[in-house]
């Protein structure tokens, strides 16, 4: 009987223990799995394809001198070569948007006069036929849209195109048609694009994608990835070369005192934080952190050695990894050296209300 005991409590135990580290290491079980809109994204690699008829649709607008743009489709892009307001000697940048966005838009406008007043060669890419359409559906067919534009970019290297000054930028699902792009292009000609700059690259549809399905460093020779929501519209993996976690990457500081910037406003923050970086390309002096999770916290201010990178044009290549960039909450942003003291983190200076032990009084 004593045995018996034993033998119980035993199999009692062990159970138990099992039970605790079965939760310890699914710590919300307790809380239920996402199962909504978009969580998984069913599909999201399946095969698809846009019909040669349909090619028609998706355009190239060139951009230069003065402002001045001319419109391009797939069958015609050829030509951008000829195009007067092109020269390939000099950097070309493609640009690719986002979700329901054109070129006819304000954004591709603030993003190309940047460039252009850099002397780069603009190029942008316009698939609103094929991104105005369900989500789902949308994500899947940034796949050939990829592959339809690295054909062009193929044809244009056959003209003087160098690959070595050619870079691509993304905005949000843009940020993950360009790996798309750039996998193909590697595919057709055996080069690297220099350079990718990711916008908060999309995360509905790709965060349970592996880095063949998705944005990954492998993708060019250096790919820059700037997070602002990564828990909304964005993504919290690490995909580049260098990652900057924005304030955290979860959600932006708000310029509304008793408003918050919440997912919409976060994802879009990303845009105005890259043109004052392009104006100020010294000035976003981030901290190099040992894991996203100490980047959300802002946790990264005494690791050592202390290790910073510039976000922007003026990025150090050499210097990889995941930084936490801490900035202003109204425009230009950039905080300079003070971003390097951790008095100055706007959570910081945000939330500091609520981590007293004080009596509140509603007066």
């Amino acid at each position: 009987m004593r045995f018996y005991n034993s033998s119980l409590r035993l199999i009692l135990y062990t159970f138990i223990t099992i039970t605790g580290l079965c939760d310890k290491s699914d710590p919300r079980s307790d809380q239920g799995y996402p199962s909504g809109l978009m969580s998984v994204c069913p599909g999201s690699t399946k095969p698809a394809s846009i019909p040669r008829s349909q090619l028609k649709y998706l355009l190239f607008v060139v951009q230069g001198r003065g402002h001045t743009r001319k419109k391009y489709n797939y069958w015609t892009a050829r030509n951008i070569a000829k195009d007067p307001r092109i020269n390939f000697t000099r950097k070309t940048l493609l640009l690719a948007l986002g979700y329901l966005d054109s070129t006819n838009f304000p954004i591709s406008s603030m993003l190309a006069n940047e460039y252009e007043a850099r002397e780069y060669n603009i190029i942008m890419v316009d698939y609103q036929r094929f991104a105005t359409v369900h989500y789902y559906l949308a994500s899947r067919l940034m796949r050939p849209v990829g592959k339809h534009v690295a054909e062009v970019l193929t044809q244009l290297m056959e003209s003087g195109l160098n690959p070595s000054k050619l870079e691509l930028l993304g905005f949000s699902l843009g940020g993950q048609t360009v790996s798309y792009i750039a996998k193909n292009f590697q595919r057709f000609t055996g080069r690297n694009i220099s350079k990718i700059t990711a916008l908060e690259p999309s995360g509905p549809c790709f965060r349970t994608l592996g880095p063949g399905d998705r944005l990954d460093s492998s993708n060019a020779d250096f790919v820059e990835v700037i997070h602002t929501n990564i828990d909304g519209y964005g993504m919290a993996t690490k995909m580049g070369h260098v990652d900057f976690f924005v304030n955290g990457g979860e959600y932006q500081p708000s310029e509304l005192l008793l408003y918050p910037c919440t997912s919409t406003c976060s994802h879009f923050r990303v845009l105005a934080l890259w043109v004052s970086a392009l104006k100020n390309p010294k000035e976003f002096i981030a901290i190099k952190c040992d894991s996203i999770q100490q980047a959300r916290d802002a946790k990264c201010y005494d690791r050592r050695p202390v290790e910073t990178n510039v976000m922007g044009p003026k990025v150090n290549r050499s210097s990889h990894g995941i930084f936490y960039l801490s900035t202003g909450k109204g425009y230009p942003y950039y905080l300079g050296a003070n971003g390097l003291n951790a008095n100055y983190a706007s959570w910081r200076q945000i939330s500091y209300v609520n981590e007293s032990d004080d009596v509140e009084i509603y007066t």
